[in-house]
């Protein structure tokens, strides 16, 4: 569609993906949801077009961690002509325990959400802004993929991943003097998302500990950081200032800290 731009988000419909497809829907953009809930896609398109009635909105319904879907995700974007100009692959859950007490199927899920899926979007819509030589991918990584988490290990592996994955492609697009951007944006926990019940994670004392952040500064730092076209972008002031500080301090402390950060409320 000739002269607007278009974002597609993962996770578009709830949390940290709804709360930036506000400033792009305030800045005009064409904005494109993915998201496994039909329901939840429709109560949120309602709202978001009752805030914004002029927004040009589509919605898809898939399951993103299912071994296809991001190759579905990518063809009904290419039949609809539509041309994405920002890929925020956002989708993601949580799973808290010692390994073995897991759902091993549930983890398996996730990491084809955080790792595949993330992986095969971001080839699959690179393609296409190399040939333009335009376009920006934004990839949600987390705080926890600095440092290893127990009990939420596999979680921040995922995470840890992400990170990597981002940060190299974007020293790649440098090195080839695309003007595509990778950016990575790692959010502290986020005290108001629906990712907390969600993914039972709710009376972990981190989300109401050292960094804490919210939904709204996160998408605000994520809008922000896109703006400048920043590589890392780190969420929540408290984050970004205990992260000057952080390869200063031992393994050993930054461990002690975690451990009580993901420690339940009534441990």
């Amino acid at each position: 569609m000739a002269g607007i731009k278009t974002v597609l988000i993962t996770g578009g419909s709830s949390g940290i993906g709804y709360a930036v497809s506000e400033y792009f829907a305030r800045s005009g953009y064409q904005l494109i949801w993915a998201s496994w809930s039909q329901e939840e896609l429709n109560q949120a398109r309602a709202q978001l077009l009752a805030d914004f009635p002029d927004v040009q909105l589509q919605i898809k319904a898939i399951d993103l961690s299912l071994e296809k879907a991001p190759e579905e995700l990518f063809e009904w974007t290419q039949e609809n002509q539509w041309t994405v100009d920002v890929l925020i692959n956002n989708a993601g859950f949580g799973t808290y325990g010692f390994l073995q007490e897991t759902d091993m199927e549930k983890e398996v899920s996730m990491i084809n959400l955080h790792i595949l899926c993330t992986y095969k979007l971001t080839r699959l819509f690179l393609d296409k802004m190399l040939q333009r030589n335009e376009g920006t991918i934004i990839n949600i990584s987390s705080n926890s993929s600095f440092q290893p988490i127990p009990k939420l290990n596999t979680y921040a592996s995922t995470k840890a991943f992400v990170r990597h994955f981002t940060r190299g492609l974007n020293e790649e697009l440098k090195i080839a003097g695309s003007k595509v951007k990778a950016l990575c944006v790692c959010p502290a926990a986020v005290s108001d998302t629906p990712f907390r019940k969600s993914g039972k994670l709710d009376k972990i004392q981190t989300y109401d500990g050292l960094v804490t952040t919210t939904v709204a500064e996160v998408a605000g730092d994520i809008w922000k950081g896109f703006q400048k076209k920043k590589p890392l972008i780190l969420t929540g002031r408290k984050f970004r200032f205990l992260y000057l500080f952080y390869w200063l301090f031992p393994f050993g402390f930054t461990q002690m800290l975690i451990r009580r950060e993901i420690k339940m409320i009534s441990e």
